[in-house]
């Protein structure tokens, strides 16, 4: 069993002098992932390198080389692997696979090919599991419905042994620290334990706890604004927290959000007045419609920072992306994240593109190759976009100086002076320009126009780090509900997102 605690130091007094102590209980039963495509596997000996290619559906090529490596005690630098596209993941193919492992040696051992490949059963019975909590919930409520205190009791059933690398903490840790999510509260106290029993392991999979943390906040809100006689917007709007940079009670540093903002605008997207009235007469003929809202904060971009403080073995977090134009002046970035289905690639062709003043088609996004990428952690918890677009746009940018700075000795300019636009160089407010093509031929073939001022060759990298960030939205459904048979008709969904995402 895993377990941890947290009680703030003025949490008794808080929940003693509650004017209204409001609790829920909670239960999320076990899910699978379900990708689209089972897992699968396939290992290659090849004779004359004495190497291993295993083609694998992973979301962490780089992690997944380096694991397999130690199990088996063979040389990281024999052991290629390559991630096609897996057909989603969702956070179940960033586990360690016993199978990998076992194809990878049979192949090395046997000097031949091996191949592995789960069926639907076998993945919905055997493969890694998720969301399996029960939650008890306490809110201690002054006389104005703010919440001042607030008390959890967490069990994650986390199967039968943990998860590698991410641990079998993973679901009720996160739960532990993310718990208070999108409201102010200042007092808090959680016992959140991981059991083992004898099912299938539990690994990240599409939020974590998140979704659980949500739902149960919410129900709780909802039975607070009953018990207070309050609107359920107005309870919310009373306890979002409101002022940023915000310090969570467990110590996340919150940067700038929209928590209100973004509520208000599902109230007037939805027209909860009109709604109201509509609800009052259909409950005079007998009809039963509800209004639920969800506001709900979502962190993101997890750097070593986050994942540091977890205290776990392998501490992944940064993501580094090398970058090349070559002499013709077509652009490949190499990046360690792996995308699978998301459309990572388009989006990073866009800000190099945007970057360096050219077009999204002369640009290569090169992913999921332990051979030709630089080492980085993959595609998980919603990362890929925030730290290797970072990466990306860093990198970027230190081809657009030199390339300002090329085009401001062969321009006789200010590199000041010049921008990149349409794959050209050119100095502000005239027609002096020179094609980035024409550049990039000459960085590499007549280095020497650039009397040392600029090296040969253009290849950069950047690493970066970011210790996360938060995105807020808040989703509305209107739905009518059979009180003879329990049945739910959904009558509509909204999901307003942080005005600026």
């Amino acid at each position: 069993m895993v377990e941890g605690r947290l009680k703030t130091p003025g949490f008794d007094a808080k929940l003693a002098s509650a004017h209204r102590r409001i609790k829920v209980d909670i239960r999320s039963h076990r899910q699978n992932a379900l990708p689209m495509e089972p897992r699968a596997a396939h290992a290659a000996w090849d004779a004359a390198s004495e190497r291993v290619t295993l083609t694998c559906a992973t979301q962490m090529p780089h992690a997944m080389r380096t694991i397999i490596a130690d199990l088996i005690g063979m040389p990281e630098s024999d052991l290629r692997v390559i991630a096609p596209d897996v057909g989603g993941g969702f956070g179940q193919k960033m586990s360690l696979a016993p199978e990998f492992v076992v194809v990878t040696w049979l192949a090395r051992t046997l000097k031949t090919s091996v191949a592995w490949v789960e069926d639907r059963r076998e993945n919905l019975v055997a493969c890694f599991h998720s969301r399996d909590q029960s939650v008890s919930l306490e809110g201690a409520f002054d006389a104005d419905a703010r919440l001042i205190g607030l008390a959890a009791d967490i069990v994650a059933d986390v199967g039968a042994y943990s998860c590698y690398p991410t641990t079998c903490g993973v679901e009720p840790l996160m739960a532990m620290a993310e718990m208070p999510g999108p409201y102010d509260v200042r007092e808090y106290a959680c016992i959140s334990r991981g059991v083992v029993t004898n099912t299938c392991p539990m690994a990240p999979y599409r939020g974590v706890s998140r979704p659980v943390i949500t739902f149960t906040l919410e129900r709780l809100m909802d039975k607070a604004a009953t018990a207070f006689g309050l609107d359920p917007v107005e309870i919310r709007r009373r306890n979002l927290v409101k002022t940023f940079p915000y310090t969570s009670v467990t110590g996340l540093v919150f940067d700038e959000a929209s928590y209100v903002e973004t509520m208000d605008m599902a109230v007037a997207a939805v027209g909860v007045p009109a709604f109201r009235a509509r609800q009052v007469k259909a409950r005079a003929e007998g009809r039963y419609l509800g209004l639920g809202f969800a506001t709900f904060s979502e962190r993101t971009g997890y750097g070593t920072p986050a994942f540091a403080a977890r205290g776990m073995e392998v501490t992944p977090g940064w993501e580094t992306v090398e970058m090349t134009m070559d002499p013709s002046g077509f652009i490949e970035a190499r990046i360690g994240a792996s995308p699978h289905g998301q459309g990572l690639r388009t989006t990073l062709s866009q800000i190099i593109a945007d970057e360096l003043g050219t077009s999204p088609d002369r640009i290569k996004i090169v992913h999921g190759d332990t051979d030709r990428t630089p080492y980085g952690w993959g595609t998980f918890a919603s990362r890929s976009l925030v730290i290797a677009g970072g990466a990306t746009l860093l990198a970027a940018g230190k081809i657009r100086t030199k390339l300002m700075k090329m085009a401001g000795i062969l321009l006789e300019a200010s590199a000041e002076d010049i921008v990149l636009e349409a794959d050209v160089a050119r100095v502000a407010g005239t027609d002096r320009a020179i094609p980035i093509a024409t550049l990039a031929r000459a960085a590499y073939h007549q280095s020497h126009r650039f009397k040392g001022e600029v090296g040969p060759g253009i290849i950069e990298s950047a690493t970066y780090d970011p210790p996360g960030t938060f995105s807020n939205a808040c989703h509305v459904a209107m739905v009518e509900v059979d009180i003879e048979t329990g049945r739910v008709t959904i009558e509509s969904f909204w999901w307003p997102r942080t005005p600026d995402a």
